[in-house]
């Protein structure tokens, strides 16, 4: 995969063991299109960002698994980041362009101290992980 928004190769998407069904999905999934969609909504929605719920409750016509596997590749190309902060149970994403170099507590709302280790250090929360 050249470029982000190209297809995934087929081998990629279906195991060798996979009945022949999955391996004629797979030759057919838009892939980079999905990948290309998700990111265009997390572009829309701006600073406040979006939730993968959001994304399917707004595009019924799409599966779910489609748009939720989507963000991680994004956020593994550096196009999308999650700051910490949750809405209606789920993680927030939002385009790169808005990422401040915090992170935020999920509970309390505290600036988070450690990328790597995600623990809130605020007198608020005593909470040891995201």
């Amino acid at each position: 995969m050249d470029d982000l928004f190209d297809d995934t190769p087929t081998h990629k998407l279906a195991r060798t063991s996979d009945p022949q069904t999955s391996k004629d999905a797979a030759t057919t999934a838009p892939t980079g299109k999905m990948r290309r969609f998700v990111l265009d909504l997390v572009i829309l929605a701006g600073k406040n960002g979006i939730t993968t719920k959001e994304m399917t409750r707004a595009n019924t016509h799409i599966q779910a698994s489609s748009i939720t596997s989507r963000p991680n590749e994004l956020e593994k190309a550096g196009h999308i980041f999650y700051q910490g902060d949750k809405r209606d149970g789920g993680r927030v994403i939002r385009s790169i362009q808005y990422d401040s170099g915090t992170r935020e507590c999920g509970k309390c709302g505290g600036s988070l101290l450690s990328f790597c280790e995600m623990k809130c250090q605020s007198p608020k929360c005593y909470r040891d992980e995201l």
